[in-house]
């Protein structure tokens, strides 16, 4: 009896100190790895006052005259330095983006009520009656990290 309480417990035992060295792997290791802060933009709108409709909701989109400048501004927050502003369009939102902009920082201001930098970035609308493209704005950070691009629509008057 001795001797097969003493056999069942190195069985027992020979198991538990192999599985105790055991180190399960970290999946998400990988993906929580990060490479540095970004700015992240909260909110992309046109023209020289927001819009809101009779729900509540910011308008993106805005019609204007043809060749006209309008006034792109991105609202953003960052814990990191930036850099400069990119602004580009295209005609649709999946289109191939062309850069109308790219500005230095250091004309952005802090609106204390929003808790966001606001920058104003002019572009000028398109030649054309009844033209629509989407503009994508982007912060890059002085460790050169872009943000996230959000977008707005411009239109110009039939």
């Amino acid at each position: 009896m001795k001797l097969i309480l003493k056999y069942i417990i190195a069985c027992l035992a020979a198991p538990l100190l192999l599985t105790s060295c055991y180190e399960e792997p970290d999946l998400f290791e990988e993906l929580l790895v990060s490479d540095g802060k970004v700015a992240q933009i909260a909110v992309v709108w046109l023209g020289d006052a927001k819009v809101y409709n009779a729900a509540g909701v910011l308008q993106t989109t805005t019609t204007v005259d043809s060749l006209s400048t309008v006034n792109v501004n991105i609202e953003y927050t960052s814990e990191v330095a930036v850099k400069e502003f990119k602004v580009y369009s295209a005609p649709t939102a999946t289109g191939t983006q062309t850069l109308l902009a790219t500005v230095p920082a250091g004309v952005q201001k802090y609106d204390a009520e929003l808790r966001n930098y606001v920058m104003k970035v002019p572009v000028t609308a398109p030649k054309g009656k009844n033209e629509t493209v989407t503009i994508f704005a982007e912060v890059i950070a002085e460790n050169a990290f872009a943000s996230s691009q959000k977008t707005a629509t411009l239109k110009t008057k039939p």
